[in-house]
């Protein structure tokens, strides 16, 4: 991957970065000084330079699962939900319903060349998994626990634009999607990976705020709106 967690912060950092990081702190080599983390597993990677200039990289030196090996299913997407609260799935399904359009613009921004058969596709499978009855679930985050539903393929995407396949994940400890918010002081990490050829191209982390709420929404019809809702 080109792209790592810093040594000591959870800034992501460059390959380039990486060097000049071990250069600072006066190790001759740079896979002697502290490493890099995988923003996924967080385990230190090692760094290997590219056959070209530009393309040195990070890579995991274990026998490990890490997604960002290989895009295979993650491990929390069949689990059960552990309490049924009927009032609770309600609630949350008249949120998505309600913010249908917004949750659609906000995926936009993070899944590059989003398609709305996409989108149907993340419907069906949040009604097929039924994640809106999880109780502890705040409704806002609905699109960081619907953008991990699926993988984002080019043959898929709008107008075959996307040249690179994305999955998104939450950092190793999350096993169920419960864990995103029982018992935690802050939404949990949520990245894209982007892969191609089944090797990780590049790593980003997601922002998993509110602030789509307060935009404007102007780019879905009403009939689309409308179709949406009923697939909620």
């Amino acid at each position: 991957m080109f792209s790592a967690l810093h040594p000591y912060n959870n800034k992501l950092i460059s390959y380039t970065e990486y060097l000049k990081f071990a250069l600072d702190h006066n190790f001759q080599k740079p896979n002697d000084a502290p490493g890099a983390r995988c923003p996924v597993c967080e385990r230190h990677l090692k760094v290997r330079a590219g056959k070209q200039k530009d393309d040195g990289h990070f890579y995991h030196n274990d026998e490990y699962y890490c997604p960002t090996k290989e895009a295979n299913k993650r491990s929390y997407g069949n689990l059960p939900i552990t309490k049924q609260n009927a009032e609770i799935r309600q609630k949350n399904l008249n949120f998505a319903k309600e913010n249908i359009g917004k949750i659609w613009e906000r995926l936009k921004e993070i899944v590059p060349f989003f398609d709305f058969s996409e989108f149907l596709s993340i419907l069906n499978e949040a009604k097929k998994l039924n994640i809106y009855e999880y109780t502890n679930l705040n409704p806002q985050l609905l699109p960081y626990v619907y953008v991990t539903l699926i993988n984002y393929l080019p043959s898929k995407s709008y107008n075959k634009q996307r040249k690179l396949k994305f999955c998104f994940f939450y950092e190793a400890r999350i096993n169920t999607y419960e864990d995103l918010w029982i018992n935690q002081g802050a939404f949990s990490r949520l990245v894209r990976i982007s892969y191609k050829n089944g090797s990780t191209q590049k790593v980003t982390i997601i922002e998993t705020n509110t602030d789509y709420l307060s935009k404007e929404q102007v780019i879905l019809s009403e009939k689309q709106l409308e179709f949406l809702k009923k697939k909620v």
